[in-house]
């Protein structure tokens, strides 16, 4: 696995998703107003060999993904990656107590629609936690709306 920074020093985002309006959110809000470095892959299965191979910083993966779950790709980076935190998210309402034990297992949980406010705090507590990480620049006044 890629462990090392890259030269740029900014927090590398992994987006998983495979809907076009929501990864193009993810991007922009992460990206522009977060000032994060952010890849995006549609595969979850391209996402764990992402991981595997390159250095990310978190990973934001949709619950709801083509030939995997978000669940199974959690537990993919958990063991190629430990200490990478993972962000899921989801369309559902999740409200049942064993749901919310599987979500668990993720760093942090978002229900869309997700605000870009939410999405940039939720994403800087992560990565401004972990040693040896740059910090993302102020969110910007501009963009699209603030939900998905």
């Amino acid at each position: 696995m890629g462990n090392t920074a890259p030269a740029t020093g900014r927090v590398r985002i992994l987006v998983v998703e495979d809907d076009p309006t929501a990864a193009r959110f993810a991007g922009y809000v992460l990206g522009e107003r977060g000032g994060f470095d952010v890849t995006h892959v549609i595969d979850p299965v391209i996402a764990i060999q992402r991981v595997a191979e390159e250095h990310f910083d978190l990973v934001l993966a949709d619950l709801d993904l083509p030939h995997m779950s978000g669940l199974d790709l959690l537990a993919s980076v958990r063991r190629i990656a430990p200490g990478l935190p993972v962000v899921l998210t989801t369309a559902m309402a999740v409200h049942a107590p064993q749901a919310r034990a599987l979500f668990s297992r993720a760093d942090a949980f978002l229900e869309k629609p997700i605000g870009s406010r939410q999405l940039i705090m939720v994403t800087t507590n992560l990565v401004g936690s972990r040693p040896g990480i740059g910090r993302a620049r102020p969110p910007g006044p501009a963009g699209p709306p603030e939900t998905t």
